[in-house]
């Protein structure tokens, strides 16, 4: 199955109202692999997923989680350590030539790939309601989930002093994204 990765784009307010009518969810809900894209906001980290090739996230169990499951050049899913990424309350989204990019990839790959999981799973109250969290084990960031429907999640990842939260879905594999109204 071919995977519609091109960005929903919509305003920070509809994705903040829309989240906050979505129902929470359990943790168990989140097992399993998931392939995602980006909700383009205006945030300044919109576009840092497609230029890293960002391909989802492997939930194994609450205390196994891969965070960052990235494509390389052949298309192959590897799990990425987010410890090794420049991550800060005002990262910019970086511009390259096209020309660049798969030498930037590769070597990406090279310093990031690992097989050990980086985050957890957990239960957390965020905007008034309890729901599954992702909590990254090197930093302090917070994926909080909910329910789009029974395949897909809008998440909120919440980063210590970040204006407001970078927005995305996630998608079971296997499955359709979530077909946002026009």
């Amino acid at each position: 199955m071919t995977h519609d990765t091109n960005p929903v784009s919509m305003s920070f307010e509809a994705a903040e109202s829309l989240y906050d009518r979505l129902e929470p969810i359990p943790t168990d809900f989140m097992i399993g692999e998931w392939w995602g894209r980006e909700v383009s906001t205006g945030h300044n980290m919109d576009g840092s997923l497609a230029l890293a090739r960002w391909y989802g996230k492997t939930f194994l169990d609450e205390e196994n989680v891969h965070p960052l499951v990235h494509l390389d050049g052949q298309g192959r899913k590897y799990f990425a350590d987010p410890g090794k990424m420049p991550m800060g309350p005002r990262m910019k989204t970086p511009h390259y030539p096209d020309w660049m990019l798969p030498s930037l990839r590769w070597g990406m790959k090279a310093y990031m790939q690992t097989t050990r999981s980086r985050a957890r799973l957990r239960t957390t109250e965020y905007r008034g309601k309890l729901s599954a969290t992702m909590c990254y084990d090197q930093l302090p960031i917070h994926d909080v989930f909910r329910k789009l429907d029974d395949d897909n999640v809008l998440g909120f990842m919440d980063m210590k002093r970040m204006a407001r939260p970078y927005v995305f879905t996630l998608t079971r594999e296997g499955k359709a994204g979530f077909d946002f109204p026009a």
